[in-house]
């Protein structure tokens, strides 16, 4: 009887281990910020890459944001284009985030199973359009984390959110982005001029 409670309880603990929320382990509800600039170097060594530089916040902001919920901003900037292109959206830990219904793995450049499971809004003021959905690997330290998006996602072409969103399709050399982990300040301005909803 010791022994099979001893069993059951180890299983158990396995279990929630396995199963660790690093979304809301490593992201407080007052955010975190990460960023990367690419080199020249790194753009001459990747000539399919124009993003030169990503920005991503994540936060719980919204009343309606579940307590175990990120609200998300990520802001894409591009070789020739003046203007950012925002993504937004909501994220919750799922250990099946690069999983679809058949079991079949969604972004096939991502490993794992278990991630922030993150979904774009195609449009703002409780629109229910869906603008892509894509896994963000968070370190286990909470220092990067690794954006991986699919084929395209949906979003704006400049901070003005009251035009209608667009779909930016993205080339295989333009879809996985790792960033550190940097001060909040630095998206600050991100979190003030874009909305999430």
């Amino acid at each position: 009887m010791k022994r099979s409670l001893c069993v059951s309880l180890f299983l158990a603990l396995s279990s929630a281990a396995a199963a660790k929320n690093l979304l809301i382990d490593k992201v407080p509800p007052s955010g975190a910020c990460f960023f990367r600039r690419y080199d020249e170097a790194h753009l001459r060594g990747h000539p399919g890459q124009t993003v030169v530089s990503v920005r991503l916040s994540l936060q719980r902001e919204l009343a309606t944001t579940p307590e175990d919920a990120r609200d998300l901003r990520v802001e894409l900037r591009h070789k020739g284009h003046g203007k950012p292109f925002y993504v937004v959206g909501g994220c919750v830990w799922s250990e099946e985030a690069n999983r679809d219904v058949s079991g079949a793995r969604l972004v096939r450049s991502f490993r794992k199973d278990a991630a922030a499971q993150c979904m774009a809004r195609g449009g703002l003021g409780g629109s229910a359009e869906e603008g892509g959905e894509f896994p963000i690997d968070l370190a286990e330290d909470g220092a990067s984390v690794t954006l991986y998006l699919d084929e395209g996602v949906s979003g704006w072409r400049g901070p003005d959110q009251k035009k209608k969103s667009v779909y930016l399709e993205l080339t295989r050399q333009n879809r996985v982005f790792e960033l550190e982990r940097v001060d909040p300040a630095a998206c600050v301005e991100l979190d003030k001029s874009i909305a999430v909803d």
